[in-house]
């Protein structure tokens, strides 16, 4: 074997573990969920979620009997950004399909569904299959908010546990508040538990 296809070789194998290490770090397949440094967690029975630097856990809000965690970041005493865990906040929703059809009919009455992805999060088991759902909306200037009418950017995060069960995760703050990164981050951050009904 010559020298050109002894580096040709080295580079293919290199290329190939380089493939394997972006597999097992998100690049083609979810390995694990991560938390960014300084970020804090919402953590339940059934999964856990981070929640960006900032934000502090509040009490379930009254009146919603499916939340079970909340987190909120405000700004001058006015909540700017909120995130939120939901369960079993239907019935006869136990795909991911079934799952954001229910959490589209959540969505503030006057809000502009942007898009709905396919994504994946960490299992107990490898991958789960689940949606996320981008819309806007505005402000109705209620107390502690941003004033009526401020575009607010909202996104939901909704499957099935591991027995069938449907989550939704919501995350709504004003626009330019959080980047697409945080985003992202919050999606990689998605860990389901393994649950027994």
């Amino acid at each position: 074997m010559n020298g050109k296809s002894k580096r040709g070789l080295a580079t293919a194998v290199a290329a190939g573990v380089a493939g394997l290490l972006l597999t097992g770090c998100g690049g083609g397949g979810r390995a694990a969920a991560t938390t960014p440094d300084g970020w804090g967690t919402l953590d339940t029975k059934r999964l856990s979620v981070a929640c960006p630097k900032g934000f502090e856990k509040v009490p379930t809000r009254k009146g919603n009997p499916y939340e079970v965690a909340r987190a909120t970041l405000t700004e001058g005493g006015v909540t700017v950004a909120s995130m939120s865990v939901e369960f079993d906040f239907g019935t006869g929703m136990n795909t991911a399909d079934t799952a954001v059809v229910g959490a589209e009919a959540r969505i503030q009455l006057g809000a502009t569904p942007v898009k709905t992805t396919e994504i994946e999060v960490t299992g107990p088991d490898g991958p789960e299959e689940a949606r996320k759902i981008a819309y806007t909306f505005t402000s109705k200037g209620k107390e502690g908010t941003p004033p009526k009418g401020t575009k607010l950017d909202g996104v939901m995060l909704t499957g099935v546990d591991t027995e069938q069960r449907p989550y939704l995760i919501t995350v709504n703050s004003k626009e330019g508040t959080l980047s697409h990164r945080d985003i992202s981050d919050i999606v990689d951050s998605v860990a389901l538990k393994k649950t027994k009904k």
